[in-house]
């Protein structure tokens, strides 16, 4: 059996090892509770939906998850966290992957830009919401 990936510092992770952990099979989070929301940024979009689309990554839905987070979390502040702009930028991303979990993301994001009101936190930041889900 390898080894669970390491993390430098579980709060701030890198794109490197996101990504070992991402495609280790069985490896937990490496903290218990909430490292979706230590991990969701606006830098590790293109990532999140490049692992999320992979068919082959173990973690997928992890990722899906942080999908929702993320976009969640630009509503909920008011593209404080986020730019609309970069929003859509990775909506159209995800959409061009071409694959039926981030393209379902991209157009129910798209679809809450639209009607910011229909924001639920529940929905969108819980990890048994919209990415609990996928199609």
């Amino acid at each position: 059996m390898s080894p669970e990936p390491a993390f430098e510092d579980v709060a701030n992770p890198t794109p490197e090892e996101m990504t070992a952990w991402a495609y280790a099979p069985g490896a937990q989070p490496p903290v218990s509770q909430d490292w979706d929301i230590l991990a969701t940024r606006p830098a590790f979009g293109s990532l999140f939906v490049a692992l999320a689309a992979d068919g082959q990554c173990p973690h997928r839905q992890f990722f899906l998850g942080c999908l929702y987070l993320l976009a969640g979390d630009a509503m909920r502040t008011r593209f404080r966290t986020m730019s609309e702009v970069s929003l859509r930028a990775l909506t159209d991303e995800a959409m061009s992957m071409r694959e039926a979990w981030v393209s379902t993301w991209a157009a129910r994001t798209r679809a809450l830009v639209r009607t910011p009101e229909s924001f639920d936190y529940e929905d969108w930041c819980d990890s048994r919401g919209l990415a609990s889900t996928p199609t």
